[in-house]
C-alpha cells in the first residue's frame, strides 16, 4: 500500500482577507464622517417676548427651497367606484359561469362610465380600461358557453330519438 500513487492535490491557496470594516470602506469612498451632535435636554421656549427677526428663521423650522410649491396629492376622484366597481365585476364575470353575462353588462356600463368620468377630470383611466377588458372577455366567454351548451343539448337532443 505504500506504493500507491496518490493524486497530487493542487496547492491550495490561502484564504481571502477578512472583510473592511464599514468606516474603512466610507474613506476609501470619500465619505466624511459624521459629527456627533450633543442631543439638548427637551424643547426649550424662546424666552417670553421674543420676536424673530424679519428674515430670521423660526427655531425648529426650516422653510422650503425656493420655487417650491406644496402639492395636494388627490387619491380620489369622480368615476374611481365605477372603476373599482367595473374591475370587480368584470373580474366576477370571468369566475362565475351564468349569472357572469349580466355581471359582465353591469362592469361594462359602469367602466365606460367610469371612464368618461376620469378622462373629464383628467384622471388616470388605467383601473376603468382594466374593467371594461375583463367585462367584454366574461362577456364572450359567458355567451360563448351559452352558444355551446345550447349546441350541445341540440346534439344529444337529436340521438334521443333513433332515426330508422
Amino acid at each position: 500500500m505504500d506504493n500507491q500513487n496518490y493524486e497530487q492535490q493542487p496547492e491550495q491557496q490561502p484564504p481571502p482577507p477578512p472583510p473592511q470594516p464599514v468606516q474603512d470602506f466610507q474613506q476609501q469612498q470619500g465619505y466624511q464622517p459624521v459629527q456627533q451632535v450633543q442631543p439638548q435636554q427637551g424643547y426649550q421656549p424662546p424666552p417670553q417676548g421674543y420676536q424673530p427677526q424679519q428674515g430670521q428663521p423660526v427655531q425648529g423650522y426650516v422653510p422650503p427651497p425656493p420655487g417650491y410649491t406644496p402639492q395636494q396629492v388627490t387619491t380620489s376622484y369622480p368615476g374611481k367606484g365605477n372603476s373599482v366597481a367595473a374591475l370587480v365585476l368584470g373580474i366576477c364575470s370571468l369566475i362565475v359561469p351564468y349569472v357572469g353575462v349580466i355581471l359582465a353588462i353591469i362592469g361594462l356600463v359602469l367602466g365606460i362610465s367610469g371612464k368618461r368620468k376620469a378622462v373629464e377630470f383628467g384622471a388616470p383611466t388605467g383601473m376603468a380600461t382594466a374593467g371594461i377588458v375583463t367585462s367584454i372577455i366574461g362577456l364572450a366567454g359567458a355567451i360563448l358557453t351559452v352558444i355551446l351548451c345550447i349546441s350541445c343539448l341540440g346534439a344529444i337532443g337529436s340521438y334521443a330519438y333513433p332515426v330508422w
